[in-house]
């Protein structure tokens, strides 16, 4: 919504070639929930710096990982001002606090709730089936990215794994799914 609003378009968030999935996002979330929930009865101002604080430095660990990683930037706040190497800023730092407080106090109570009903047997299906959907779709989101780093350095595919990436995820399905990586 916000890309919408501030760039007049829609933009992919995902982090995985497989579905709208942010693994930013989601392991924010469940680090965001680890931490931030035994605050649930404070004033919303406790989880607000929480999450401001929390979110700022998780998101500045993410770039430098991915930078690291896969050698490409994802995101670039250089222009947005107080950031820091343009990898955090101060606005998506209040972005990172109200996300926590809507979450903490609003969302993650119900959602909760509506968990812990499901059968426990059910549930272990479930979990292991989405566990497994998202390993499978994260290696292949990782060797993907890999190649789409190494054919911007001229390397030509020379196994198996590079010739399949390269055809299932050439660089115009690459630019569709991430429009914001940049190789460095």
């Amino acid at each position: 919504l916000f890309c919408r609003y501030s760039m007049g378009r829609w933009m992919s968030r995902s982090s995985v070639v497989y579905g709208p999935f942010s693994i930013v996002w989601g392991l924010g979330g469940a680090l965001a929930t680890a931490m931030l929930y035994p605050l649930k009865d404070k004033n919303p101002l406790f989880i607000f710096a929480g999450g401001f604080f929390l979110g700022g430095v998780y998101e500045y660990s993410c770039s430098v990982f991915t930078e690291v990683v896969f050698g490409t930037v994802f995101w670039d706040y250089s222009h947005i001002p107080f950031n820091i190497g343009g990898r955090v800023n101060l606005l998506y730092c209040f972005f990172w606090g109200i996300a926590a407080v809507v979450w903490i106090k609003w969302l993650y109570p119900p959602l909760s709730h509506l968990i812990e009903s499901i059968p426990d047997k059910i549930g272990k299906i479930i979990t292991w089936a989405l566990v497994v959907f998202m390993a499978c779709n994260i290696v292949v989101s990782m060797m993907a990215l890999i190649r789409y780093d190494q054919r911007s350095n001229g390397t030509e595919a020379s196994s198996s794994w590079q010739i399949t990436m390269d055809r299932m995820y050439d660089d115009a399905a690459m630019q569709r799914i991430y429009p914001n990586a940049v190789s460095r």
